[in-house]
């Protein structure tokens, strides 16, 4: 091999390297449930004297090698262990038993507080700073339906049990299900008995030179009306631009 072309592999394997480097996505790191750990939260809370709830779980991020475990209950609070050759270490709590949340009223005058939890993923502000999400629920049931809608916060997890709002009253998830088939005839001839509506959330998170990262906020709505098939479900998209902190929208 020639200088000239040892030279221009080495470039290449650079660029090809840098360009990797660069596409690299941000995205959200999933909890998973530990079950085996879930089994023993009893004695967990005990060994290190931790005031746990009623209803705990246990979770490690998805595909993830560390040590760490996470803690969460109804109350809710966080709690973030290390294992090592089967002991147990607190490293970090986090109450949010009086924290107020952005959403403290109903939406409107059927549905009723579902209380709020943790959901399980970390969001990424930037490379050494994550959120997680606080997620207040409404709800309503009736006869053959319900409706439901999830508010979140997303608060910034700092050392020793600290955190700040990042952003808040972000609209999370929403459903809603009417029955409309009442008669034995209407359940066989129909392809659906319900009339759906809902709406989901996916984040986006961008480096765009800022303390924080760029999050886009990205909804998928549906509706299905009742007495038609799946196929014709109608789907809209939308999209928000937001910045952690208040930071502006470049």
């Amino acid at each position: 091999m020639t200088l000239n072309v040892y030279k221009l592999t080495i470039l290449f394997g650079i660029s090809c390297f840098s360009t990797l480097v660069v596409a690299e996505e941000i995205k959200v790191t999933p909890w998973v449930k530990v079950k085996a750990e879930t089994d023993h939260v009893k004695y967990i809370c005990s060994t290190l004297s931790l005031k746990c709830g009623n209803h705990v779980d246990v979770w490690k991020k998805k595909a993830s090698t560390d040590d760490k475990l996470y803690l969460t209950d109804e109350t809710p609070q966080l709690f973030e262990l290390s294992k090592l050759n089967n002991q147990y270490k607190l490293i970090n709590s986090w109450r949010f038993d009086h924290y107020r949340h952005s959403s403290q009223h109903s939406p409107d005058d059927e549905m009723v507080d579902y209380g709020t939890e943790i959901f399980p993923a970390f969001y990424p502000l930037n490379r050494k700073s994550f959120s997680i999400a606080l997620v207040k629920k409404w709800g309503t049931s009736y006869a053959g339906g319900g409706r439901g809608e999830q508010i979140a916060d997303f608060l910034m997890l700092e050392p020793n049990g600290k955190y700040k709002v990042a952003l808040n009253d972000v609209a999370f998830y929403s459903y809603e299900m009417i029955r409309a088939c009442f008669s034995e005839r209407d359940y066989k001839i129909s392809p659906h008995c319900h009339d759906e509506s809902g709406s989901t959330l996916s984040i986006q998170f961008k480096d765009v030179g800022k303390p924080y990262y760029q999050w886009t906020l990205n909804y998928t709505d549906f509706t299905w009306e009742s007495f038609k098939p799946e196929k014709a479900k109608k789907i809209e998209k939308y999209r928000e631009v937001v910045m952690p902190f208040g930071q502006k929208v470049r």
